[in-house]
């Protein structure tokens, strides 16, 4: 068994988002994600991993394949792999999300920003 603070993954940056390892196993990978206002990721896909994204605090704008959708915290969102998403923080507030990928898609995704 293995215990973590989310609290101790939320941490920001001016110049970037920030993301902060919790667990990185074979089956899985969990991170925070963190934004400042105006910050986001650019649209992409997950490969054949589902992605959780929950909101923990903030607000923005979720696009999944061409549909935008407005995100809040205290919203869990799910993707399937191929689907093509991207999250901005469109609100004055600094904005963090809980994110779970499963299968742990590659060593592209593990790393820390």
């Amino acid at each position: 068994m293995k215990i973590e603070k989310i609290s101790d993954k939320i941490a920001f940056s001016e110049s970037s988002i920030t993301k902060k390892i919790i667990f990185k196993e074979d089956k899985l990978l969990s991170f925070v994600l963190n934004f400042k206002p105006g910050q986001g990721v650019p649209p992409h896909n997950h490969e054949q991993s589902d992605l959780l994204v929950h909101v923990l605090s903030g607000n923005g704008e979720m696009t999944v394949d061409g549909q935008l959708n407005n995100i809040n915290a205290g919203d869990v969102i799910h993707c399937y792999g191929k689907e093509v998403f991207s999250i901005k923080n469109t609100s004055d507030k600094d904005m963090s999300l809980f994110i779970v990928l499963t299968p742990n898609p590659s060593a592209v995704y593990s790393k820390e920003i």
